[in-house]
């Protein structure tokens, strides 16, 4: 069962027709990573995706490369895009100091600061309605040397974004052990809900 816990399932903030995403243009030396996934439109329709995503400058030289199927350095796959590990930004020796302004006086903390802009640096929304990940539709993020450094398999399937969408966002299981299981019944659910 998908968790419907915080923002796993809430839209995506990018724009429809966005190729590059950087949280912080401009604020620090970055390193383009492509991200080739899957999506479900608002009418149900699977379309394939690719888009890029910057990561600060050394980011490729602390995650080392997976097989599909591995997360390497993705922390998750949400309805709205990606997270990597936020962790990984320590072990390059990223300053957040360069996030961090004075002028956020009053909206929290100086280490609540520093940890929101930690985040966002590792986080994306992406292009799409609903971004699935599974076995049969994986997540792969490739390194700027064209690496597989993620493979994220374990988000929503098909099946489950088509039962999420159908529903109103009652219904919010991923299918993935169906999608193993009994291909027949899965792809059987598929039609029905198409």
């Amino acid at each position: 069962m998908v968790r419907l816990a915080g923002n796993t399932m809430r839209r995506s903030t990018a724009p429809a027709d966005a190729e590059v995403i950087n949280n912080f243009p401009g604020r620090y030396l970055t390193e383009d990573w492509r991200a080739y996934y899957w999506v479900v439109t608002e009418k149900g329709d699977l379309v394939d995706r690719r888009a890029t995503i910057q990561l600060p400058l050394g980011y490729a030289d602390v995650c080392p490369a997976v097989y599909p199927g591995q997360n390497g350095c993705i922390h998750s796959v949400r309805r709205w895009g990606v997270a990597c590990y936020t962790s990984l930004l320590e072990e390059m020796g990223f300053d957040p100091d360069v996030l961090v302004t004075h002028d956020q006086e009053g909206r929290g903390e100086e280490g609540e600061l520093t940890l929101r802009a930690m985040i966002q640096v590792t986080h994306f929304d992406l292009p799409g309605h609903f971004i699935i990940a599974s076995w049969e539709h994986p997540f792969s993020l490739f390194d700027p040397e064209g690496i597989l450094k993620g493979s994220y398999t374990t988000w929503c399937t098909y099946l489950g974004a088509l039962a999420w969408l159908a529903s109103g966002g009652k219904v919010g299981a991923s299918f993935e052990f169906l999608e193993v299981a009994n291909r027949e019944l899965y792809e059987e659910a598929v039609r029905l809900l198409r």
